[in-house]
């Protein structure tokens, strides 16, 4: 491309320079164009994109922190229908057994009434006859045979304060066996029955009539 520059050469002096100075401004526009404003919108997409990133970043942690609270919720809730259900009485398995969940609850009263428990064993469970029409929450009787040693005032004194202070504990079975070597002290195999929670039915949904 040649440019007439006779034709520049020719032109007055006013003219001349205004041709530099818009020759300039246009160098000058193109160079802020180039250098200036379209790195500047390029960081300007990058930043608008940063900024929808930690948008959605921030709404995915108020859903996370919403779901937490209803977590705790859901969490309390369950506890205080836990302590509801021992609260009446009923027992739980202590480390997978129902056997040392009732020594658990006995060792005080063994303690304080003199009658030493040797040991414990969790028998086969009963079945509670359903009422009807038949609740969601099943029961069932749970049978857990302690053996021990005692003077009779001791073992009966066990057996009084264990239905006294647990009232769900139920005495299932009594057998004293008198030992010749130690007349005052004799054995005795005691059980008590709990009711502990069985299968939840569901609920039977019957179907539309078409």
């Amino acid at each position: 491309m040649n440019i007439d520059l006779d034709f520049l050469k020719n032109s007055s002096t006013p003219y001349q320079h205004a041709i530099i100075i818009s020759s300039a401004a246009l160098l000058v526009a193109l160079s802020l164009l180039f250098f200036g404003i379209m790195p500047a919108r390029t960081r300007m997409s990058a930043v608008v994109k940063q900024i929808a990133t930690e948008k959605n970043t921030l709404e995915s942690m108020r859903e996370d922190i919403q779901g937490t609270e209803r977590q705790r919720a859901q969490t309390d809730t369950a506890r205080e229908q836990h302590l509801a259900f021992l609260a009446t009485g009923a027992i739980e398995p202590l480390l997978g057994s129902f056997a040392m969940r009732g020594k658990n609850l006995l060792d005080p009263l063994s303690q304080q009434t003199g009658f030493s428990i040797d040991s414990v064993k969790e028998l086969p469970r009963l079945p509670i006859r359903l009422p009807a029409p038949p609740p969601e929450q099943l029961y069932a009787r749970q049978p857990i045979e302690f053996s021990g040693h005692g003077s009779y005032n001791q073992i009966v004194a066990f057996v009084t304060a264990v239905e006294s202070s647990l009232p769900l504990a139920t005495l299932n079975n009594l057998r004293i066996l008198s030992q010749p070597q130690t007349p005052e002290r004799h054995k005795a195999i005691v059980t008590f029955e709990w009711p502990v929670k069985g299968e939840k039915l569901q609920p039977v949904v019957k179907g539309k009539d078409k």
